[in-house]
């Protein structure tokens, strides 16, 4: 009789924990949805119940991060990501969006260490070189900046903003001719910040 009771509620534990997954899964897919779709309250809130229920921390931590930023709760996002960090040294996305947040709490140096540390573990996505070339372009440090926007260009030369900035830091650095090519081939991509630059410097 007595293990009968027992399994009866081995059972229902089971049971439980998998009805608390699978609502845990529904909310993080929810919240998922709505941060997409730019509702980011919604989000983070739905993303905190799928939380609670036992979801992941690392990828909870991972996006709801993404959504404080987006509403530009950058304290709330950097303690996010640091946590997603803490559970995975190795999480290249939450070290670019580290960085970022950084760079928007004013820690330039900061925000460059997590762009490197994204490079090392992954050095193929152009957004990451895009992202360390604004470090080193508020640093002063233009050949730098330039080098990693060659290397954006060349992973994705449909990159508009990399030809955009790449222009703004070659004007700044003097190469006037370098620059005008680089902000024609922006506006040439849609860009419109760089049809303005070109009507004020490239004429």
């Amino acid at each position: 009789m007595k293990r009968n009771v027992f399994s009866l509620l081995v059972v229902l534990i089971l049971a439980g924990t998998a009805d608390a997954q699978q609502e845990a899964s529904k909310y993080y897919h929810d919240a998922t949805a709505r941060g997409l779709a730019g509702e980011y309250t919604a989000a983070i809130d739905l993303f905190s119940r799928a939380l609670e229920l036992g979801y992941p921390e690392e990828e909870i931590c991972l996006n709801r991060g993404i959504c404080y930023a987006k509403k530009r709760r950058y304290k709330d996002a950097l303690t996010d990501f640091n946590k997603a960090i803490v559970l995975n040294a190795s999480n290249f996305n939450a070290l670019n969006q580290r960085g970022l947040c950084k760079l928007q709490l004013g820690d330039k140096t900061g925000a460059l260490r997590d762009f490197t540390d994204a490079i090392d573990l992954k050095n193929n996505i152009p957004e990451f070189y895009f992202n360390r070339a604004q470090a080193y372009y508020i640093l002063g440090n233009y050949s730098e900046a330039i080098n990693d926007l060659d290397i954006c260009i060349s992973l994705d030369d449909r990159m508009s903003e990399a030809y955009y900035k790449r222009g703004i830091i070659q004007y700044v650095n003097g190469s006037r001719e370098a620059a005008c090519i680089d902000l024609s081939k922006a506006v040439n991509m849609g860009n419109n910040e760089a049809f303005d630059v070109i009507r004020m410097y490239c004429q």
